[in-house]
């Protein structure tokens, strides 16, 4: 007994004096054994809404239209202005064609956003000033002029998704008269010529629309025609016109189409904050989330965002003489209350480095190119673990590396900043009740 007892004895021994000089390679650098890797989800953060000068609606293939009213962002409004194409500059057989009547085909995507059980009304107006790019651009505050009358106007059930979700405008026929004539007479030979004769249209919500609706540009749908015809149409305006055959009794049908630039067409988008939550925001006034009831917004046609900003973050330096950041992350949640498939939380959200004037300065990368997004979580049924998670290592390596302060931020948009996707968010910020935003950071010590 005596001697198992001197065997276990010495083998305890010969364990406890394991060389405490060993060490484990990370990366490229050889620390000691005594490093660990620590857990810090203290950092202050500080949130706040920003709202951006303008914002790139032009080149999105999309049309949005629509009147929103609520309390959060109060009253947003989306017309459409573009200019027309016409297949051809001439008619077949001009001598003996016949106008008959025009008409415009919207075809409506998946997207809406508000109340779609009540009747959407929309106006459609020729415009009077020629759109111009803005260095290559069109924003949601570019301004060009449209006629105060009407040509044609609609009301419909809004129905994405459903053989209904296409949308016939009939136009006036003096306008399509003058148009056939133009043509007729061969008075057009280019695009240029045609348009100072027509310079485009606007498509206009009505004021009781509580509703917005986006119609894809070039993106074609089956629709019925009339009771007989079935055909593939995408967003333009048609013109019927006929001429009589060689005998004088059969009629020969023929259409022209005018198609919508894709390059000169925009969304002008316009904003009221009055009695709302976000009542004073504008480019120069930001707003705090404790302002907010511990709150951030963001709504991409008008270019509200939010910022996250970390202010101690260098203070990490401090904690080793050497470190490393293993992982950092962000997860911020829609506030209770606001997260439905009728508010139409965004999915994805992008993010980017912003600097002190809240320009975007880079993107967070995957490869050097292919930006990060941040994907709803939602597989759960409780609200308080639908999530968006960032990662922040690229943000923090970039500050924690420099010699001097930049005042760099993270920008969160809910969608591409030169996108115009109408998704729209409230999110919690650190001391938010129900869903605060987390940060988490693991730093290897040594």
């Amino acid at each position: 007994m005596y001697k198992y007892l001197l065997l276990c004895i010495l083998m305890m021994f010969l364990f406890s004096c394991e060389d405490e000089t060993n060490t484990y390679e990370v990366g490229s650098t050889w620390m000691d054994a005594q490093s660990k890797i620590v857990m810090i989800d203290t950092l202050t953060m500080k949130m706040s809404t920003i709202m951006m000068d303008s914002v790139v609606t032009s080149g999105k293939n999309v049309m949005m239209i629509g009147n929103i009213k609520d309390q959060t962002f109060g009253k947003v409004n989306s017309s459409s202005l573009f200019e027309l194409t016409p297949e051809a500059y001439s008619l077949n057989s001009p001598t003996s064609a016949v106008f008959d009547s025009i008409v415009m085909y919207l075809t409506n995507t998946d997207f809406y956003y508000g109340d779609t059980l009540k009747t959407y009304k929309l106006d459609v107006h020729p415009l009077t000033d020629r759109i111009r790019l803005n260095g290559g651009y069109l924003y949601n505050k570019s301004n060009f002029n449209y006629a105060s009358n009407s040509i044609g106007s609609a009301e419909f059930y809004p129905r994405p998704n459903t053989d209904s979700s296409f949308v016939k405008v009939k136009l006036d026929p003096s306008y399509g008269q003058t148009l056939f004539n133009t043509l007729k007479n061969s008075d057009v030979t280019t695009q240029e010529y045609f348009l100072n004769f027509y310079k485009g249209l606007a498509l206009v919500p009505s004021s009781d629309n509580n509703a917005m609706l986006r119609f894809g540009i070039n993106s074609s749908y089956q629709v019925q025609i009339n009771k007989s015809t079935k055909e593939k149409v995408s967003n333009i305006v048609r013109m019927y016109y006929h001429t009589t055959s060689q005998n004088g009794t059969e009629l020969v049908k023929y259409t022209l189409d005018l198609n919508p630039s894709s390059t000169y067409q925009y969304n002008k988008v316009q904003s009221d904050f009055t009695g709302s939550d976000l009542a004073g925001l504008t480019p120069k006034n930001p707003i705090l989330s404790t302002n907010l009831d511990n709150k951030a917004y963001m709504m991409a046609g008008i270019g509200v965002y939010t910022k996250v900003e970390i202010p101690y973050l260098k203070t990490i330096k401090n904690l080793y003489d050497n470190y490393k950041i293993i992982d950092a992350t962000l997860t911020v949640s829609p506030v209770a209350g606001y997260y439905s498939n009728q508010f139409y939380n965004p999915n994805p959200l992008y993010y980017y480095m912003g600097d002190k004037a809240n320009h975007v300065v880079s993107t967070y990368t995957s490869d050097g190119s292919t930006e990060i997004t941040a994907s709803l979580s939602n597989s759960s049924e409780f609200q308080n673990e639908h999530a968006y998670s960032f990662s922040m290592s690229s943000y923090f390596n970039t500050i924690l590396t420099e010699t001097a302060n930049s005042n760099y931020n993270t920008l969160i948009y809910p969608s591409s900043y030169s996108d115009v996707l109408s998704g729209k968010a409230v999110i919690g910020d650190s001391k938010n009740k129900t869903n605060p935003a987390k940060l988490k950071v693991y730093i290897l010590g040594y």
